[in-house]
């Protein structure tokens, strides 16, 4: 049986097939959108789907000039309307049994904008409901706890954006092919980042596996990676962890910090907000014994994860969100816990949050 640490090593060759395969597995993508103008698109994820949405999002808007909602798909169905000026609407569901993203698809139906699907597996139920579905390409993840799906998610999204720059005439053919090559350089990346992760665990190993409670902390594009960690560490590991931007930290949640608690930066040099996560790390770090940080540069501080890559912001959370997947997978076999037993295994069938077919 795969480990979740498989499918974090499986990501270079998924991502790169992904980008090899871009016009087929997204090709209904283009067709979409062709003389269209594309201008406002509304998002419907959740779980680890929304974390990757938010991770793109940044980019989208940038590379495509478009802006970006993002719903909650069971508080859309239940409360929400699709705003008069949204041009289409986007479900994204990894495997595609969702229920709450399946009820917000049939209700987004009855809107007068075309609706369209990005999942993983072609033949699932939400497919059914659509008449373009889109191949995010990373197949299926038999443990659960999504990985390469996150990383295959925020991949396709970023192309999804460059695909709707070219289509609206905001950026030029030569352009796009840039931004894919810098795509491709982050995904060549991969392995080296997975390797620095692992001794950074090592050399804090007594640390990680002993925190009773984890917050990390991003901004920007790397909101959507923290949040992501939240998730992963919450599903996995199971301490009460909260990712959250810089400054919605300082704003309440700072009050909790406790000396023994956990607190890991995530910064991208160069970057607007950089100095002021410093000078907020260079606080926690007089209050809180376990402050590290993840960052793209390189550093000799033992505290410091330098991945050591050159990386444009926007992009970074494809890279950024890999050490928390190897962290959370690392910590769980410190621990001893066992993913393959699942928790709480009558949850889905009581709460019906998810369909069976």
């Amino acid at each position: 049986m795969n480990t979740m640490m498989d499918y974090i090593n499986e990501q270079e060759l998924v991502l790169k097939s992904i980008l090899s395969n871009r016009e087929i597995n997204l090709g209904n993508w283009q067709k979409v959108i062709k003389n269209k103008k594309i201008k406002r698109i509304l998002f419907l994820a959740t779980g680890s789907s929304f974390n990757s949405v938010l991770s793109a999002k940044l980019y989208i808007e940038e590379i495509a000039n478009v802006h970006i909602d993002i719903e909650e798909p069971y508080n859309f169905n239940e409360y929400g309307k699709v705003p008069n000026d949204v041009d289409m609407i986007v479900a994204v569901s990894q495997r595609g049994t969702s229920t709450s993203t399946i009820n917000a698809v049939k209700k987004a139906k009855y809107s007068d904008k075309p609706v369209i699907v990005l999942t993983s597996i072609m033949d699932s139920p939400i497919t059914k409901l659509v008449d373009n579905s889109l191949d995010m390409g990373c197949g299926i993840e038999t443990v659960g706890y999504s990985t390469k799906g996150v990383s295959a998610t925020i991949l396709s999204l970023m192309i999804m954006g460059i695909d709707l720059a070219v289509e609206s005439g905001h950026v030029s053919r030569d352009i796009a092919n840039r931004e894919m090559e810098k795509l491709e350089e982050i995904v060549n990346k991969i392995p080296d980042i997975i390797l620095k992760t692992k001794a950074f665990y090592q050399n804090h190993k007594m640390q990680f596996d002993g925190a009773s409670r984890i917050s990390p902390l991003g901004y920007g594009p790397n909101v959507g990676t923290v949040r992501e960690a939240e998730t992963k560490f919450t599903e996995t590991v199971r301490v009460p962890t909260q990712g959250l931007e810089i400054e919605a930290y300082m704003h309440g949640p700072i009050f909790e910090l406790h000396k023994n608690y956990m607190v890991i930066f995530t910064e991208i040099e160069n970057s607007g907000p950089y100095d002021r996560s410093r000078k907020l790390n260079d606080f926690v770090s007089q209050h809180c014994h376990n402050v590290y940080t993840i960052t793209n540069g390189s550093s000799n501080n033992e505290d410091i994860l330098g991945l050591h890559i050159d990386v444009d912001e926007l992009m970074s959370p494809l890279a950024l969100v890999v050490p928390y997947q190897v962290l959370s997978y690392l910590i769980c076999e410190g621990n001893g816990v066992d993913l393959s037993i699942p928790v709480y295994s009558d949850f889905k069938e009581v709460m019906g949050s998810k369909v069976t077919w």
